[in-house]
């Protein structure tokens, strides 16, 4: 099974992890003040971005595949990438997994497909 870590939006959770390592997280405590400047950080800096042309090429070029059941070694190594690449994730697959396990990567690049 593939192990997914925590996704951060952005640099205000680069931050927060930050002074959680360096203990001071634990002496200043938890306030709202941080967390909206985390969330105000994420937002002014994030780590996502859209798909550029060649990649929107790959992934319209993958979406129209004729059999939609079956994904190819080069079709996983383009969803890691994919991931990293515009959604900062970093994921260890499983490349004898079936559909099933893609499905929710391959709905993940499909919203940022989308939305552009």
């Amino acid at each position: 099974m593939a192990r997914k870590r925590k996704t951060k939006k952005g640099l205000g959770d680069t931050v927060a992890k930050i002074t959680e390592v360096t203990g001071i997280k634990k002496l200043v405590g938890d306030c709202e003040g941080c967390n909206k400047r985390q969330e105000k950080l994420n937002k002014l800096f994030p780590y996502k971005r859209n798909l550029n042309d060649s990649e929107r090429l790959e992934w319209e070029t993958f979406i129209n595949r004729p059999n939609q059941n079956k994904i190819e070694l080069a079709e996983t190594k383009l969803i890691v990438r994919l991931l990293k690449d515009c959604l900062a994730m970093s994921v260890k697959p499983c490349y004898t997994c079936g559909v099933s396990t893609w499905k929710t990567w391959i709905n993940k690049i499909n919203k940022v497909y989308e939305r552009e």
